[in-house]
């Protein structure tokens, strides 16, 4: 493994290689950590179910119970759905019975799956990847620059991405779920390795037979049970392909996750999902209503929209799902502008887009983008040619994450609103993954980005002990349908028959450039309306919202 000097920032093939898989759509994210590692296997560990870190360890993030796992009290907030399965939600699987001293596996956690305990004979091989005593989960690294650097030159910031700090977090993650959770005398074992594949390609929808090749390696030769590092659609259709279960497709359609069952998941909302909620929300909100949060030449006027997204396949197919959905209730989309995922040229591309929304006449950008290119191209460029629209997201992409916001140019983002899947950004310093890092490592500090690397193993681990000591990829997919749910920082969780993504609610946000944010006390935070009340889709109230006025 060789490491040069970039800028003065260390630049490590094995460290930073994974979060590669993103390109632009984690570059201001927050999520290299995720694929940003290369450590040695993790030692084993005596099977045992460890105490669970105290309720001031974890903090005190959401109220969710086993009875009321969305923790609802406020006023129009949904309680996730009853999840139809094999299983009743919250059951034990085979081999595996209720605790007798909590309800929940870790106490003081929204997410935690029931307590349950275990003792005999794990059944040994169950599935490829799965012996008596480990779980293989493999992360592919690849070529080309690494998020944390894109997110250091956007933002000023000095990022700590150094090989010893991410292996220590991703070990400690990793263990805290070994210990902490019910893997029936197994442990995950992570085993990396160099792909051919190249990330910015697949997510323009190529690379596939490189991704293919991918995946041939993690099932064949390093035998993998699951893959954390399916963050391309590519990669993820080729994993499954493989009988590999991925955790990380960002928003293929709700179809592709069923046709790719029981192997693909995702910590991203899936695309059907973000279409019917996104369209219900706007139809309540916003259809009839002239333009409110523009810059003065707009205000007033009736809204005339236009759509601005990645031009890859499986995301168009959402915005003409989405065109299609808004046609029915009423209203038309005047634009369709697309883009390609490419830094070099976002600027380029964001001159040419500007000018045409602004010669239309668009008083209000739907946008589905991804920070990148509304930090380096969309607003600076819009400022260029004094265009102020409106800004109306649907939270892809981490956008709605305060400290990816404050690199969006505050002149054009303080007319920014919508809805965001994920709840208030946790402090950093004061969440639940970095409580989690605590409890293994109490005298070191986790590597920015932790937060990601602990949600994406959060999914892997849910599904281990839900399914019970008979791990198979079947057995994972009736656990993940008995799971049942919780709200926190990342909002409603659950999942079900033709839900293979956890959040499917949502709050209203603003953006308010001025406040000061909890995430990491700096200007620049998004407000939530009524206290972060949460819906579903056909669920928002037919009639104004006061963005901009209230939280």
């Amino acid at each position: 493994m060789t490491t040069a000097v970039n800028g003065g920032r260390h630049r490590t093939r094995g460290v930073t290689g994974l979060l590669r898989s993103y390109g632009p759509l984690a570059a201001a994210a927050i999520a290299f950590v995720v694929m940003a590692a290369f450590v040695e296997p993790l030692p084993r560990i005596q099977r045992t179910v460890a105490a669970a870190p105290t309720e001031q360890e974890l903090g005190d993030v959401g109220t969710g119970s086993l009875d009321n796992p969305t923790g609802s009290t406020v006023p129009g907030q949904v309680a996730a759905p009853t999840r139809v399965g094999a299983r009743p939600r919250g059951s034990a699987p085979p081999g595996a019975t209720p605790c007798t001293d909590r309800a929940r596996q870790v106490p003081g956690d929204p997410y935690s799956p029931p307590c349950y305990a275990f003792s005999g004979n794990n059944g040994g091989t169950t599935s490829r990847g799965v012996s008596s005593n480990d779980i293989i989960v493999t992360a592919r690294q690849l070529e080309g620059p690494s998020a944390a650097e894109i997110f250091a030159s956007i933002s000023g910031e000095s990022v700590d991405n150094s090989e010893e700090n991410v292996k220590d977090t991703i070990q400690a993650i990793a263990d805290y779920f070994n210990t902490h959770f019910q893997m029936y005398g197994r442990k995950m074992r992570i085993e990396y390795f160099n792909g051919e594949g190249n990330g910015a390609s697949e997510l323009l929808g190529g690379g596939k037979e490189k991704a293919l090749a991918d995946a041939i390696r993690a099932a064949k030769e390093k035998g993998a049970f699951a893959d954390i590092s399916g963050l391309t659609i590519p990669y993820a259709d080729a994993l499954a392909r493989n009988k590999v279960v991925n955790i990380g497709a960002p928003y293929p359609s709700r179809k592709w996750f069923v046709d790719h069952r029981p192997y693909a998941w995702s910590l991203f909302p899936d695309g059907t999902n973000v279409v019917e909620a996104h369209s219900s929300w706007i139809t309540s909100r916003l259809v009839g209503r002239p333009v409110e949060f523009s810059g003065p030449e707009f205000i007033g006027r009736p809204r005339k929209y236009a759509v601005v997204a990645p031009e890859n396949a499986e995301y168009q197919e959402s915005v003409n799902a989405y065109i299609a959905k808004v046609a029915g209730a009423g209203f038309n989309i005047a634009l369709n502008m697309k883009y390609k995922l490419d830094i070099n040229t976002m600027p380029n591309q964001a001159s040419n887009i500007i000018a045409q929304l602004k010669d239309a006449g668009i008083t209000s950008i739907l946008c589905g983008c991804d920070p990148v290119m509304l930090a380096i191209g969309l607003t600076p460029k819009a400022n260029e040619q004094n265009y102020q629209p409106e800004w109306i997201t649907a939270g892809l992409a981490f956008v709605e994450q305060d400290i990816v916001s404050q690199l969006i140019d505050k002149t054009q983002w303080q007319h920014s609103f919508g809805i965001a899947y994920n709840a208030e950004s946790e402090p950093q310093g004061r969440s639940f993954p970095h409580a989690a890092y605590k409890t293994m490592r109490p005298n070191d500090e986790p590597a920015f980005g932790v937060e990601e690397v602990y949600y994406q193993f959060y999914m892997l681990a849910i599904g281990i002990q839900m399914a019970g000591p008979n791990l198979t990829p079947e057995s994972f997919e009736q656990g993940m349908f008995a799971y049942p749910g919780g709200s926190g920082p990342r909002g409603g969780w659950g999942f079900g028959p033709g839900d293979y993504t956890p959040m499917d609610d949502f709050r209203e946000i603003w953006w308010d450039p001025n406040r000061i944010s909890p995430q990491n006390n700096k200007p620049g935070a998004w407000v939530q309306l009524n206290n972060g009340a949460r819906y579903r889709k056909g669920t928002v109230p037919h009639e104004g919202a006061p963005f901009f006025k209230a939280g």
